[in-house]
């Protein structure tokens, strides 16, 4: 007998209700005929179907289980309605079970329909659950994966209203074998902390805050806590972006909110700081992998094309160093999760060389070429699934490890896409199922999947799936490093040489901003400012290059602000400091000091380098000069080639030499003679001097006067 029990969705109680009984053999009659004016009443399209919860697996003794939600939008109340449920045959491909997605469902002939006597008014809905055993409608059928066929139709039983399909797994005698089976978690989530070092007050595009996150409920501290829960039973690879524990690590010790102080006994600072704690525990779970993630988890292969290949050391270097102090976590060097599972010749040898990171890693479908006449179908069985590690070479040596499976990355993809979200992760679980239903027996079988990146689920979601991975009967996880020591052979295959662009909507990504920005502040830093500052900053520019941003075109201009505004600071904090010098400076000698004075409005010491710019004036550079804050005198020593007035320009330079940080351009009148011009002078003095004394000589000895005859 099909049995329902009915849930008020608003918290409404339970009641009995009246449930007539009837079976309709579709292959004996066609459907009833309603009553012409009742068909009108409500439109296909107004009431709706949903799968709310389903088990991922059933044996000989288990119920149903299944709660469907029906909701009503129409603008009539639905007095009543009719579910028939009916399963299909078992599917023997996994070509036929991806039809099975797509394909419309019917009513299966061997379908059990009821009529529930439940009115639904407008807009409410309500939750049935089907109760039946499964052995009444998988009765004597031998284990496998059957689509089940759920329609809504009116309470006439004719009038088709919605349906969807789902899957039964049924292992009546629990599975000969399992599918070794990695999955690698990333936590990751666009940054919150501002450019500014405060937390932003809304998320972008109607995300969770980072505090909601955290909070009870939220989408990391449930997975955190279902992981914890689940102790070693479950085996991943755990891959934490770096820069989302450096967020957590900062609310967690009071943080700034817009215009407001949160501290450190506030309920959100001590939620992320339970959440820390929890991340903690996880990674030293025994099979829990700690997966390297660089820091702001940006695409390697843009960067190695995109002038920012500098920059792939220091993202690496510094999340190791964030994991260590944060997490009190040592990641093995030799495995690096990357960011979208993006790589290429280029960022393999780059991580290498660079960094000795990237021995072991994970390979999207894009990351590898597509063999024309591959040795292998699939492996290690031709014509099936793919089910080994891989191998590649480039010039920098040997890299191994995994290739998700493009179609379980579409159904994953499809939960963090769509809102059927029990629906789409009982697709993912029954083509897992399907994929060791291609060969029962193996144990040298190994598929990985990467969960979605920038996923948010429910509490619900999260259950289903981590307890569905711990105890399907046909999977056996293992961490990324235990399917390597399992000894499959692994297949050789060509690692994309292409040129990294950018695989989204976005036209291009401002790398040249990044770098420009990069530049400013690595100058600034050669003043000495605070290092947790020059920290900010450049860490700022890191979070510029996350891939996290390119889901829009919004969201691309977001990031590159991380750039533009650090770079925007480190200039005003430059402009703090400035040259004060009169406008006109008068100069009696040929060599003599030039009073100035140092203005330090920065509020901490500050190196700088003095320069003077004139072709009348002969000056040695000053050597660097460290200028305590406020007003600090300075005599800068001349020497004048010429005499006249001059402009004169005067500079306060970086110790780098690459940012003019003040500068001045005072008038100078030098009244100091050149030499040639003091030779003449001198000359004629002493001719005048020589002549006058001749004629006064002359005109005292000169014989005395005749009188005349």
């Amino acid at each position: 007998m099909f049995r329902f029990r009915l849930r008020a969705p608003f918290g409404g109680t339970k009641r009995p209700l009246v449930v007539c009984s009837a079976l309709i053999a579709l292959a004996l009659a066609g459907p009833l005929e309603p009553p012409a004016a009742r068909a009108q009443e409500t439109e296909t399209g107004d009431v709706t179907i949903e799968l709310v919860d389903q088990p991922v697996s059933y044996d000989t003794d288990s119920n149903l289980n299944i709660k469907i939600r029906v909701s009503n939008q129409s603008p009539e109340t639905l007095d009543g309605f009719a579910l028939n449920l009916g399963r299909e045959s078992r599917l023997t491909s996994r070509s036929d079970l991806q039809s099975s997605f797509e394909s419309p469902p019917g009513l299966a002939i061997e379908a059990l329909t009821r009529v529930v006597g439940q009115a639904i008014a407008p807009d409410e809905s309500l939750v049935v659950t089907l109760d039946d055993p499964v052995a009444e409608v998988l009765a004597g059928d031998e284990g496998g994966i059957y689509p089940a066929s759920i329609n809504l139709l009116e309470e006439g039983g004719s009038t088709p209203l919605d349906s969807l399909t789902t899957h039964l797994m049924y292992y009546p005698d629990g599975a000969e074998s399992q599918l070794n089976f990695v999955v690698a978690i990333p936590l990751n989530d666009v940054p919150s902390r501002g450019p500014d070092g405060g937390f932003v007050v809304d998320a972008a595009d109607d995300r969770p805050t980072i505090e909601e996150a955290v909070g009870a409920r939220g989408w990391l501290n449930r997975t955190v806590s279902e992981l914890n829960r689940r102790g070693g039973r479950l085996r991943v690879g755990l891959a934490p972006t770096p820069r989302l524990v450096e967020e957590i690590a900062d609310m967690s010790d009071g943080y700034r909110r817009g215009d407001e102080e949160v501290s450190e006994d506030s309920p959100e600072a001590q939620a992320a700081s339970e959440v820390l704690e929890q991340i903690r525990q996880v990674l030293n779970i025994d099979g829990v992998q700690p997966l390297l993630v660089p820091y702001a988890n940006p695409d390697l292969p843009s960067m190695a094309a995109n002038g920012a290949a500098g920059h792939v050391a220091t993202q690496i270097t510094l999340a190791e160093t964030l994991l260590s102090d944060v997490l009190d976590v040592d990641v093995d060097r030799s495995w690096l999760f990357p960011p979208g599972e993006r790589t290429n010749a280029d960022s393999l040898e780059l991580m290498k060389l660079t960094s000795n990171v990237g021995e072991k890693t994970f390979f999207s479908e894009s990351s590898l070429i597509e063999e024309a006449n591959p040795p292998l179908g699939g492996c290690p069985i031709e014509g099936l699934t793919a089910a080994c590690p891989v191998s590649v070479s480039t010039q920098a040596g040997e890299t191994i490890g995994y290739r998700s499976d493009p179609g379980l990355q579409n159904r994953l993809s499809a939960l963090a896409r769509d809102d059927d979200d029990r629906l789409n992760l009982q697709r993912f679980f029954a083509e897992t199922a399907m994929i060791r239903e291609e060969q029962p027996s193996r144990t040298d079988r190994i598929v990985q999947v990467t969960l979605p990146s920038l996923w948010y689920p429910r509490p619900a979601t999260i259950r289903t799936l981590y307890g569905g991975l711990t105890s399907a009967p046909w999977l056996r996880t293992v961490t990324p490093e235990e399917g390597l020591e399992l000894g499959i052979d692994r297949i050789d295959r060509r690692v994309e040489d292409g040129t990294g662009e950018v695989p989204n909507e976005i036209d291009a990504f401002g790398y040249d901003v990044i770098e420009e920005a990069e530049s400013t502040i690595e100058s600034f830093n050669s003043v000495g400012p605070p290092v947790a500052m020059y920290q900010r900053l450049l860490r700022n520019t890191l979070v510029a290059e996350s891939r996290n941003w390119w889901e829009s075109e919004e969201l691309a201009t977001r990031g590159l602000s991380y750039a533009r505004a650090s770079a925007q600071e480190a200039r005003s904090e430059m402009d703090k400091v400035s040259i004060e010098v009169s406008e006109r400076i008068t100069l009696t000698s040929r060599a003599e000091d030039i009073p100035v004075r140092v203005l330090n409005n920065a509020g901490y010491p500050v190196k700088v380098r003095f320069q003077l710019e004139s072709p009348q004036f002969r000056f040695e550079d000053e050597q660097i000069q460290t200028f305590e804050t406020g007003r600090t005198p300075l005599t800068i020593p001349v020497r004048a080639e010429s005499s006249g007035f001059f402009r004169v320009t005067m500079a306060l330079i970086t110790p780098d030499g690459s940012e003019v940080i003040a500068e001045s351009e005072p008038t100078v009148r030098s009244t100091e003679f050149n030499n040639v011009a003091l030779t003449i002078t001198i000359g004629a003095l002493f001719f005048l001097i020589a002549f006058y004394l001749l004629r006064w000589y002359r005109r005292r000895n000169a014989p005395p006067a005749r009188e005349p005859a």
